[in-house]
């Protein structure tokens, strides 16, 4: 089997057969008339400009200027690439910077010249000169004032056990930080005295002469911030509160601007300026969308691996795009960086904080490879305050005692200079620490937090035992990462069937040459786990390796169960290194269809992925459940809900719907009910001061209208600064007693719409309410035929982000959550897939269908053929879940296929697809030939539409001369920050 969505195979030899699908396809494919971009006559081909940058121009005029980066195919002196540039002939080009450790050299150009620079012989490759910019700070400002008189915080100085080492003297003196962000507040009473020097690399000023002072600026307050936590020294607390390093010097380096933004080639010339300067630490709390193509040009990264060469160390933020898998900003993918995410104290990982893998197609290291590498506190911390911030997003802490100079923030942009900050301390007690022993030494002696290795990396960084380490060891370490396996974005829970999960990378960091060593598995985790080689030498370096979970097709009921062990680093009797391994082979325990096609896309689209409630759907699996998606609203061909498309769910989740639902849909969704389905609804928001509902509103109580359950046009939830509002028991509402209930005395809603429920409908009834009356439910559910119905009012109370304020705030979402996966696993029988596989005409077809149930009683099989005859055959039974019957294929069209399965209480699973088998030109000519007609039909329509098109074109005007655009004019979306 190919996949949970996934219904049948099928297997045809002849290639006739496949011509007559394809064109059967493109008759009833809808046919789009594309217009033609800015750029009619200049075609974008040449070889060496990459597709990042031929995506950008595809929308620009050929007269406007666009900035970008270009690779040398040889390795030339700075001058030498300026001077080849100059003397290529090309008009519009003006040099920005040309670099000294890479060959590499950004320019700005005009549009209509590009080709011409892509046919020089000594150009690699061009690319674009990519945004980076700081994300906004994750939390409502409202939050940031909690404790205003400081009680209740803890710094994280003891939370990252820094003060154990400055116990002993050791503060990061002698060891200077280069922080490039976006300045620094020169004046700041913690920084004056840390500052060595200051350059701005956006307004070209710079103050590099540390004997009267520096004077440095931050036009935004990020870069202030950032630089305080690495070395703020506590003069304005009266050390009450200090950096981690607050001895080291401070290198502040201006790469972003007053709006957090700047391009790739600029922090890349910032890092270039660090290296130059001898700096021991490098802190980048920035970053933007990774496009791979870019990986091996993309300036920044390429010389955070010159710094590294050079004995730099390295700290980049992960990003603030989590909870989703696979969301690791960029320069933070650098492999040999330490990247570092956000933890909340030292309790957990925060929802916001960027999650692994990073998956390379093209560049090395191929595959999914781990990352962040270490958590640090990134949640409502305090960090220095800047002069003239804006206070909404810097607000002052506990002004009574410190007056304005401190606030609190969040971001991986705040936990990342602190790993800088360790860094520093150990370079300070341990001498000549390469990088690599400082990054080992900080993911080694990190406090495992008990949540996925792609979410906290080797956990919450621990400065004192990571020293300890360094001592005990003698600097001579080898680990594997990740730190367990198996990791997102999978889960632990393995299915007995169907469960496709590609192999995954493990990257070996050692300190040291240790030779060959052999990979072995340990326990019974090795029945179903596999590494792609037995052997590797491991090097002073990275070195890789490929590791495989994956169940035969055939696997038997018995194997379910708990699987352990260890993977490990053999050599001699010796074990080099070990990471843990535990995974679960569960049964399939049912399918929960979320639908994605009622989304809206494009400009302003609002798409809610499911690894945004990443907490639910882990829930499910360890119930064997599986999420599937309905749909695709970013695909143009529309996905239409009927009974067939939806018959494989046992359970269907409605939520966040921006577009319309047919009354065909709404029918089918009551039809998928009352047949034994389960239907999930969130409901919207309802504006009561501007009397205006969100999103499809009016299909919402459409389809709940059989259910006895209503949204009412009354607004719950929206807080200020868009924060949520807690309901409850202890705040003047009312709980029945419920076992999806239990647990659950409070929630916190973010923004919903109440609900109205008619107990005489459906028998409907309201869970949770607002009111101690019980007129305004928050949580209802409802019974209609065979099925269940449940209903929460607010959208977004599965997603990881709103819990971790939920869980702040002492409301009971999460347990809610817990509950709603246990109720709705399906008590019927679960039917994981049907395939259909056809050979060759005269010969056997089969239908398999996958049944899963405790107490499976009886199953039947029905094939209807084309023309409307039974094929049904003989059911056979194999592995107490599989179950198939065979007829002869004598020809292609539509065949329906149905399966029902009865357990011993009764309950009931009904299933059916219909399927189109290709048509055989030999033996069905006649339809083929009416094929070829309609598709004649089609196109003599089409040649007439572009005719008609073409003659109606009205002329185009002529435009008038413009202004020649700044350099700066075109700029790519800024991309999402740390």
């Amino acid at each position: 089997m190919e996949g949970h969505s996934k219904m049948r195979t099928i297997r045809k030899s002849l290639y006739h057969r496949f011509a007559a699908l394809l064109l059967l396809s493109l008759l009833f494919t809808p046919i789009a008339i594309f217009g033609t971009g800015m750029n009619d006559t200049v075609e974008y081909h040449t070889a060496n400009i990459k597709p990042d940058l031929a995506q950008a121009l595809s929308t620009m005029e050929s007269s406007s200027y666009i900035s970008v980066i270009v690779e040398f195919s040889d390795t030339l002196l700075a001058d030498q690439m300026a001077e080849r540039i100059q003397l290529s002939g090309l008009k519009s080009v003006h040099i920005k910077y040309a670099f000294h450790l890479i060959p590499m050299i950004s320019l700005s150009i005009r549009v209509d010249e590009i080709n011409e620079l892509a046919k020089l012989a000594f150009i690699e490759e061009i690319h674009l000169n990519q945004k980076r910019q700081l994300i906004e700070n994750s939390e409502p400002p409202e939050n940031y004032v909690l404790a205003e008189n400081g009680n209740g915080y803890v710094h994280f100085d003891s939370i990252l056990c820094a003060d154990q080492l400055w116990a002993e003297g050791v503060n990061g003196t002698g060891v200077t930080i280069a922080v490039l962000d976006s300045g620094v507040w020169g004046e700041h009473p913690d920084l004056q005295d840390r500052l060595i020097g200051f350059k701005d690399l956006i307004k070209g000023q710079d103050d590099m002469n540390p004997v009267n002072g520096i004077d440095a600026y931050d036009d935004n307050g990020h870069g202030t911030a950032c630089a305080w936590n690495a070395v703020g020294d506590g003069t304005a607390s009266g050390g009450i509160l200090k950096g981690i390093a607050p001895g080291a010097d401070l290198l502040a380096i201006k790469v972003l601007d007053y709006a957090g933004a700047g391009e790739d080639d600029v922090i890349a010339q910032g890092i270039e300026f660090a290296i130059e300067q001898n700096v021991d630490v490098i802190s980048l709390s920035l970053g933007g969308e990774w496009l791979e193509s870019t990986f091996l040009v993309e300036a920044s990264v390429g010389e955070i691996e010159n710094a590294i060469s050079a004995g730099i160390s390295v700290a980049v933020a992960a990003g603030n795009s989590g909870p989703a898998a696979l969301t690791i900003n960029s320069p933070g993918v650098a492999e040999k960086a330490v990247t570092v995410g956000a933890s909340y104290g030292d309790s957990g990982v925060v929802a916001f904080s960027s999650v692994g893998p990073v998956l390379r197609t093209v560049t090395d290291p191929l595959g999914y490879t781990a990352k962040p590498d270490v958590v640090a506190p990134g949640y409502q911390i305090v960090s220095g305050r800047g002069n003239n911030v804006n206070p909404d997003e810097y607000p002052t802490y506990n002004s009574s005692q410190f007056g304005s100079s401190y606030t609190r923030w969040s971001g991986t942009s705040a936990s990342t200079p602190l790993v800088a900050g360790m860094i520093a301390l150990l370079m300070q007690k341990h001498l000549a620490l390469a990088p690599i022993e400082a990054k080992v030494a900080l993911m080694s002696s990190a406090t495992d937090l008990n949540v996925d290795p792609m979410i906290q990396g080797w956990g919450l960084a621990n400065v004192s035992r990571a020293s300890q380490f360094l001592n005990s060891t003698s600097r001579d370490i080898t680990l594997m990462t990740p730190r367990s396996i198996p990791t997102l974005p999978w889960s632990k829970q393995v299915l007995i069937v169907g469960d496709d999960r590609p192999p995954q990378n493990v990257t070996i960091i050692s300190t040291q040459s240790v030779g060959l060593v052999d990979i072995t598995i340990s326990g019974n985790a090795s029945q179903f786990l596999d590494t792609n080689i037995d052997q590797i030498w491991v090097s002073t370096g990275y070195s890789y390796f490929g590791i495989e979970l994956k169940l035969p097709e055939n696997t038997p009921l018995s194997s379910a169960g708990v699987y352990t062990g260890q993977l490990n680093l053999n050599q001699s009797s010796s074990i080099i290194a070990s990471i843990d391994i535990r995974y679960s082979i569960t049964l399939f325990g049912g399918r929960l269809m979320v639908d994605m096609e009622h989304h809206s896309s494009g400009v302003g689209g609002d798409i809610d992925d499911p690894s945004y409630y990443g907490y639910f759907t882990e829930y499910l699996r360890e119930r064997g459940m599986v999420v599937s998606e309905f749909g695709d609203a970013e695909d143009l061909r529309r996905s239409y809900i009927d009974f067939n498309t939806i018959s494989s769910a046992d359970v269907f989740m409605i939520m966040d719907t921006e577009t319309s639902y047919y009354q065909s849909e709404v029918s089918a969704l009551h039809t998928f009910v009352e047949n034994g389905g389960t239907l999930l609804v969130f409901s919207e928001f309802y504006n009561q001061v501007t009397g205006e509902a969100s999103f499809a509103f009016d299909d919402y109580n459409a389809i709940l209208e059989p259910f006895g359950i209503q949204c009412e046009e009354r607004t719950i939830g929206a807080g200020l600064n868009n924060s949520g509002i807690i309901y409850g028991a202890d705040y003047g509402g009312f709980v029945e007693n419920d076992p999806l209930m239990n647990g659950v005395n409070n929630l916190y809603v973010l923004q919903g719409s109440t609900l109205h429920v008619n107990p005489e409908v459906s028998n409907a009834t309201g869970l949770f309410w607002e009111d101690a009356g019980r007129t305004h439910a928050i949580v209802a559910t409802a019974e209609y035929g065979r099925g269940r119905v449940f209903v929460i009012s607010d959208g977004s109370t599965l997603y990881d982000d709103v819990l971790y304020d939920a869980i702040n705030a002492g409301a009971d979402n999460l347990r809610l959550l817990r509950n709603l996966a246990t109720a709705i696993i399906p008590e019927a029988p679960r039917i994981f897939d049907v395939e259909l596989n056809v050979g060759e005409f005269g010969q056997d077809a089969n239908v398999t269908a996958y049944i899963f149930d405790e107490d499976l009683e009886d199953v039947t099989i029905s094939v209807i053929g084309p023309r409307g005859e039974n094929l049904t055959g003989t059911i056979l039974e194999e592995l107490g879940y599989k179950f198939s019957t065979t007829f002869i294929f004598n020809g292609g069209g539509f065949f329906s296929v149905q399966v029902r399965a009865t357990d011993s209480l009764g309950n009931v699973r009904f299933f059916q697809k219909t399927i189109l088998i290709p048509v055989d030109a030999a033996d069905d000519l006649v339809i083929l030939t009416v094929i070829y007609v309609l598709l004649g039909v089609v196109g003599v329509g089409l040649g007439y539409v572009l005719l008609t098109r073409i003659r109606s074109r009205p002329k185009r005007p002529q435009r008038p001369i413009e202004p020649q655009r700044d350099e700066d004019e075109w700029e790519l979306p800024p991309p999402t920050i740390e």
